[in-house]
């Protein structure tokens, strides 16, 4: 089982498409259902399908409950975390990871509009 410690590579449910500058996955999370622990090696975006507020843990200990909405669509740098659907309902987002980014961990999320 994979741990903050020793992330997995799996950074969603399965792979859409995987090209030498993106691959895309889907990430489904039942209510009360947790990803693996996985570490994002490069930067990436994520839009929302079905929303659920989620839970990140990240590998310094600490944690965040997002509230999500359809269409959201949220850039994020790479990290090592976890999430849980602490939602009644199904959660469901698409995942584009942009292989071509530097791999410089750290910061966090930032929302359309944000900056």
């Amino acid at each position: 089982m994979n741990s903050k410690e020793s992330p997995g590579p799996n950074i969603g449910t399965r792979v859409i498409e995987d090209h030498d500058r993106v691959r895309i996955w889907e990430l489904v999370l039942e209510p009360g259902q947790s990803s693996e622990w996985h570490a994002h090696q490069h930067e990436y975006i994520f839009v929302v399908i079905e929303p659920a507020p989620l839970r990140t843990d990240y590998d310094d200990g600490t944690s965040r409950v997002y509230p999500a909405h359809v269409g959201e669509v949220v850039y994020t740098p790479p990290s090592t975390h976890r999430v849980t659907n602490v939602g009644t309902t199904r959660y469901r987002n698409v995942i584009i990871e942009l292989k071509d980014t530097p791999g410089t961990k750290g910061g966090l999320p930032h929302r359309r509009g944000e900056r």
